[in-house]
């Protein structure tokens, strides 16, 4: 017993000696001092702030929201005989924006889809349509700060579709060799008549220069300006432009041509398809708020111009006048009027085209 106390002291004065070099590894972790007592740490950061999704270090941003766009258009088509219509349409948009901001680059895409069009058109009002797109742009700051601002050019494609339904008659379903319906003691002819969807694809290619300018924590503003190179575009349009004739009844024409006077004596025959090119440009700008961190809500203003020339290709049908072949007691049209047929192609007929209007954009940032 005697023998063990001087063992026991020997090791509890060791274990003494060795305390404060197993309390400085715990008090030193990642080269940070905690204090005299304190535990190792697990981790240096907590879970939570491994990503940090949305915070102006990350060099990767994702922009996605939706958009508002109260849009003005109008086009016009042909020359003499021409269809034109001027258009209201309230659209939908969905958009998507990627930031590098390591390498100053990003990618957008956007799709759009009209609640409602509305106007007016050559041959009367329109009755409903709809406009639809979808694009994407490749842009560069090649002036940035890698914190969301700078300057630099973009290249990207658009979709546009713009599909105006005018609801009336422009162009007569007889053929060569059809019956036309008349009446043998006035010689009014009665035409059957349809109607084809208008519509317009064109394909355009973008080349412009896009900006952004952060204004502190709250507040951005940015814009672009684009040139349209080349677009291809085709369709069918209802082009409307019956002739008429008062040889044999000179009374007012059938609805929906009452303005006029006689028979329809020659009218297309089908609707009429477009195909051709075009150039033009486009232009917008925002100015945006951020409420919190993440949430984006921003103001603007867009335009699209486009304008060309396209081949029309279509049918047109001649119509006679039913004739009298009793000369004894007239007036009496015995005599059915005939139907001919022949295909036309027009070149290098003028167009336009344009939508502007307001947008309202609501985003969120991750």
């Amino acid at each position: 017993m005697v023998r063990s106390t001087p063992s026991l002291l020997v090791l509890i004065t060791a274990l003494a000696a060795s305390a404060p070099a197993l309390a400085a590894d715990p008090n030193d972790w990642n080269g940070e001092d905690t204090g005299p007592g304190a535990l190792r740490q697990s981790y240096a950061e907590q879970p939570a702030d491994w990503n940090d999704y949305g915070d102006s270090s990350d060099s990767v941003s994702f922009d996605a929201g939706l958009r508002y766009w109260r849009s003005y258009g109008s086009m016009s088509f042909g020359s003499g005989p021409s269809l034109s219509t001027d258009t209201t349409a309230d659209i939908g948009e969905l958009h998507l924006r990627i930031d590098d901001h390591q390498t100053n680059t990003y990618a957008s895409v956007i799709a759009g889809y009209s609640a409602r069009i509305s106007g007016t058109g050559s041959s009367g009002a329109i009755a409903d349509g709809h406009v639809s797109y979808i694009g994407g742009d490749f842009g560069w700051y090649t002036a940035g700060d890698s914190k969301g601002s700078g300057i630099g050019p973009f290249i990207g494609y658009l979709y546009l579709n713009e599909s105006p339904d005018t609801g009336r008659v422009n162009y007569t379903t007889l053929e060569s060799g059809s019956t036309v319906t008349y009446d043998p003691s006035t010689g009014q002819t009665f035409i059957p008549g349809a109607s084809a969807p208008n519509y317009l694809d064109t394909h355009m290619a973008r080349l412009g220069v896009s900006g952004k300018l952060k204004l502190g924590e709250f507040f951005d503003v940015s814009g672009e300006v684009a040139a349209v190179p080349y677009a291809l575009v085709s369709g069918s349009v209802g082009v409307d432009d019956p002739t008429f004739s008062t040889a044999a009844y000179p009374g007012a024409a059938q609805s929906p041509y009452s303005s006029q006077n006689g028979n329809i004596s020659s009218m297309r025959s089908s609707a009429t398809s477009v195909d051709g090119w075009g150039y033009g440009g486009a232009a917008e700008g925002w100015v945006g708020m951020h409420p919190t961190e993440n949430l984006g809500i921003r103001l603007g203003g867009r335009l699209w111009y486009l304008q060309g020339t396209a081949d029309t290709s279509y049918t047109r049908a001649t119509i006679t006048n039913p004739s009298d072949g009793n000369i004894v007691n007239p007036p009496n049209y015995d005599t059915a009027p005939t139907v001919t047929t022949q295909k036309f192609l027009e070149t290098n007929s003028p167009f336009k085209m344009m939508r502007y209007g307001l947008l309202a954009e609501l985003t969120y940032k991750f």
